[in-house]
């Protein structure tokens, strides 16, 4: 049996394991999930929680980015293709993708819904049905007004959490512009990485690199978009766009 990935659309997270696989040419069913849809099928699979991304593999399953990458590059093994560290840096990687998936990730994702969800849910919703077949299109739509709300208690979402996202995720670029400040192409080492495609993944949401699978589809409610408009010249946003043209 192929595995299947599922997935949101629109999550970062997401991206940063379909990422994994698709740079480890690892097969895979690609399954598009509507919000409450996706609480339903992870306890049929299984699974712990209900966050996505789930890969389900025959009997069993891996959820998570993490897990998935974890799982991804000891099934691709061997070299030359493997996105793990060298062994001197794992454990600079480790510390690295924890700041990032933990903190940055987080916060980004809470800086963009807090506008997004709260004040311009049209932006959002064409994203979340993505892919999705007809009728849990349709289920999606006639219920929207309640996964609204659903997810923006899940997610503490409002406009004090916006400006208080903004500020964290503005100084962790700062944090990032200063890591490429000498130069390097990439975050750790002298190739591409699972640090790099999550460092990449998690700030796709600022950068919207036209190779990503979904962002451009993507409407920027308008508080984003003056802040992108702002940001985008940064070091940090332009390695992304640049990692995502290399290899993506």
């Amino acid at each position: 049996m192929a595995a299947a990935l599922y997935v949101f659309a629109i999550s970062h997270y997401c991206e940063k394991a379909r990422w994994a696989l698709d740079a480890l040419g690892l097969e895979y069913e690609l399954r598009h999930l509507a919000p409450g849809r996706h609480m339903e099928v992870a306890m049929e699979l299984g699974a712990e929680g209900s966050s996505l991304p789930i890969l389900e593999l025959g009997d069993s399953v891996v959820q998570g980015s993490d897990a998935i990458l974890d799982w991804a590059d000891s099934e691709r093994g061997g070299e030359p293709i493997r996105l793990g560290q060298a062994p001197d840096l794992v454990d600079a990687g480790r510390d690295l993708e924890q700041r990032l998936d933990d903190f940055l990730g987080v916060h980004v994702r809470r800086y963009y819904y807090s506008e997004a969800l709260v004040d311009h849910p049209e932006t959002v919703m064409p994203i979340f049905t993505r892919e999705l077949a007809p009728a849990e299109r349709a289920t999606v739509e006639d219920n929207w007004g309640i996964v609204r709300k659903l997810m923006m208690a899940k997610m503490d979402l409002g406009p004090e959490q916006r400006l208080d996202s903004r500020r964290i995720v503005a100084s962790e670029l700062d944090w990032f512009d200063g890591l490429l400040s000498d130069g390097r192409r990439y975050l750790l080492g002298d190739r591409f990485s699972r640090a790099d495609i999550t460092g990449a993944s998690l700030l796709a949401p600022l950068a919207l690199p036209k190779e990503h699978p979904t962002y451009g589809a993507l409407a920027v409610p308008p508080l984003a978009r003056e802040d992108l408009d702002e940001w985008a010249d940064r070091p940090a946003l332009a390695w992304v766009r640049e990692i995502y043209r290399s290899h993506r």
